[in-house]
């Protein structure tokens, strides 16, 4: 296996779950390489994540390989040890500026290119959250307690429209479960249940339809690649916010 260094800007931090073939907890991570559009990452630790204070618009360096056992082209495998967080995008406008260049109008682009990650500024119909039973806790060999999903018991959904028709939302919007780390802790802040409901619901709805310009960044499953969609990561700015050119991460990672 081929191992390069690759500098990506972090977009992407979707919900943990635990990885039976790790056996820890893996937090689906993805951004865009200096050199190749889309990246997806893993295995990516949860303690890693921690341990280096990893955040969305951080510019980390990783060694990276094609997986000869993920079908999905943006997808790499990584060593989690050789990450080396080298900078921050912090300038709200060089954000924006960032964004506007790699969003698609349609999810219809990577479908048709194969591809299985995409950006796209949605048109946000409506919100829903839906409260499933607690899953039951496991135990590993060593005795330690996991849950497979432990955001898995609230689901967040939004019915959306791309901005310019696809295949699908020409007939009916999309409906697509939401895997933003950010928007399933927020839930789980507030111990009173009527709250939480409230709270991420004008986080996640009222904010983002009226008062935020939104990004959905969406991914698919590795068990249908080209088919089953779904938001991995949530992006926002203010709607009065404009955008400048921008400084070129590459420079900020050396």
């Amino acid at each position: 296996m081929a191992w390069e260094k690759e500098s990506i800007i972090i977009l992407v931090k979707a919900a943990p779950n635990w990885s039976k073939k790790y056996k820890k907890y893996q937090i689906c991570t993805a951004g865009i390489s200096q050199d190749d559009g889309w990246r997806r990452l893993y295995p990516f630790p949860e303690k890693n994540m921690i341990k280096k204070d990893i955040h969305v618009w951080d510019i980390i360096e990783v060694e990276a390989s094609k997986p000869s056992d993920n079908r999905r082209p943006e997808s790499r495998k990584i060593k989690p040890e050789s990450i080396v967080k080298r900078g921050h995008l912090e300038s709200r406008r060089e954000r924006r500026d960032f964004l506007d260049r790699i969003t698609e109008q349609s999810l219809e682009i990577p479908l048709n290119e194969r591809r299985t990650m995409t950006l796209i500024r949605p048109s946000i119909d409506a919100f829903r959250i839906v409260k499933r039973p607690p899953e039951p806790k496991q135990f590993t060999l060593e005795g330690k307690t996991f849950k497979l999903r432990p955001y898995g018991d609230v689901g967040l959904y939004y019915r959306w429209s791309c901005p310019k028709s696809c295949r699908y939302c020409q007939e009916r919007p999309h409906v697509m479960e939401c895997f933003d780390w950010g928007a399933n802790i927020l839930y789980k802040r507030y111990p009173n249940e009527e709250e939480a409901k409230v709270k991420v619901r004008h986080k996640c709805y009222y904010e983002m339809k009226y008062e935020n310009d939104t990004w959905f960044a969406l991914g698919t499953h590795s068990l249908r690649p080209w088919k089953r969609w779904m938001i991995v990561g949530l992006l926002w700015m203010k709607k009065q916010e404009q955008s400048q050119p921008l400084t070129n991460f590459i420079n900020m990672a050396n």
